[in-house]
């Protein structure tokens, strides 16, 4: 495993793509190995969106060379900001071989990679074959780095439109049933990553993941004791035709990484009713609350001390409900790094989702 520090960076240049990309790259520290940058922005449209993509890969290898880091776009806007990129650094001195669509990184016998998001060869299909088509691509990745589906630790599964219905099928149960294939086929039944599955505005379904294996630090997967697990749902809480058996969702509700714990996308459920009743602030603090019980010492799996947030990514559905969402946070987190994105969840009655990464600080 291997230490890693996130910045977020944003710029408000609007009058061009290019100019408010090349603003993010002066801000990027050159003394230190860049791994990623994501990028969220709002393009106009499908087309726009895959533009964009390209022109940022170009506009990245123009600036790095030999170092470009990988690229992500998510199709969300950004509060405050035209676009917003948290960037991945490298903390350690590591052996860094960067390959097509992924970084591999070795310290010690420690090997871990890192992708790009991960996009299908055409967005126009169902989501169901656009995810199917991903996994087959992050498949191709793993067997190229030698390692298992298993050793994904953390995931990322960017939606458009991820609760509209087609044919009774709702896309991020789409998505739900093509990463459950590709984990059975690959024999993968527990102990899942953390992940996230989130709505976005345009580009079709992304995905991205870590992985990791070799060497003997904590990897392991960590339960919410106010949440059911999303993987032993039940049938009445899935979206979709009530005839079809629906698979559930295939994530863990964090994981511990050597010294990182990686906290997939929370909303306010508790056991897996959604506290709908509540308004933006009371869902706000419900999530926390949970999240809270999540990351507490004596739910870690190791023995540590305290935990420490690091970094907050919040996706709030409705824009005018960012504000007070920031003020909760602001005021009850101060020292967490946090942005803002507006993106629709994957229950309609959620307001916000948030996700983050915590570190353990040992006795």
């Amino acid at each position: 495993m291997f230490d890693k520090r996130q910045e977020i960076y944003t710029t408000n240049i609007d009058n061009s793509i290019d100019d408010a990309v090349l603003d993010i790259f002066s801000q990027v520290d050159p003394n230190v190995t860049l791994l990623k940058l994501t990028f969220f922005h709002l393009p106009a449209d499908d087309n726009e969106y895959l533009c964009n993509i390209a022109r940022i890969r170009h506009l990245a290898k123009e600036r790095f060379g030999d170092n470009t880091p990988l690229i992500s776009y998510v199709a969300q806007k950004p509060f405050g900001s035209t676009i917003t990129a948290e960037a991945m650094y490298l903390d350690e001195d590591c052996t860094v071989e960067r390959r097509s669509r992924y970084i591999l990184i070795e310290c010690g016998l420690t090997r871990t990679i890192v992708t790009e998001g991960i996009t299908p060869d055409d967005i126009a299909v169902s989501t169901y074959e656009q995810s199917h088509n991903i996994f087959g691509k992050i498949s191709a990745i793993l067997t190229d780095a030698k390692m298992k589906a298993s050793d994904i630790y953390r995931q990322w599964n960017y939606i458009q439109d991820i609760t509209e219905e087609s044919n009774g099928r709702q896309n991020y149960q789409e998505l739900n049933d093509a990463r459950s294939l590709f984990y059975e086929e690959n024999g993968w039944r527990s102990n899942y990553p953390a992940a996230t599955g989130i709505g976005t505005s345009r580009g079709g379904v992304m995905i991205e993941i870590m992985a990791t294996n070799g060497g003997n630090p904590a990897n392991c997967p960590i339960d919410n004791p106010l949440q059911t697990a999303a993987h032993v749902y039940s049938q009445r809480v899935l979206i979709g035709n009530s005839e079809e058996q629906k698979t559930t969702p295939k994530f863990e509700r964090a994981r511990i990484a050597g010294e990182s714990i990686y906290i997939s996308g929370t909303a306010a459920i508790r056991g897996e009713e959604s506290l709908s009743s509540l308004d933006i602030t009371g869902q706000t603090e419900a999530t926390m609350q949970i999240m809270n019980a999540l990351i507490a010492p004596d739910n870690i799996p190791i023995p540590c001390r305290s935990t420490v947030y690091d970094t907050l990514r919040v996706y709030v559905k409705r824009e005018e409900d960012i504000l007070p969402a920031q003020k909760y946070l602001q005021e009850h987190y101060p020292a967490a790094q946090k942005h803002f994105v507006v993106s629709d969840v994957c229950r309609p009655e959620l307001l916000i989702e948030i996700e983050g990464t915590a570190h353990v600080v040992f006795v």
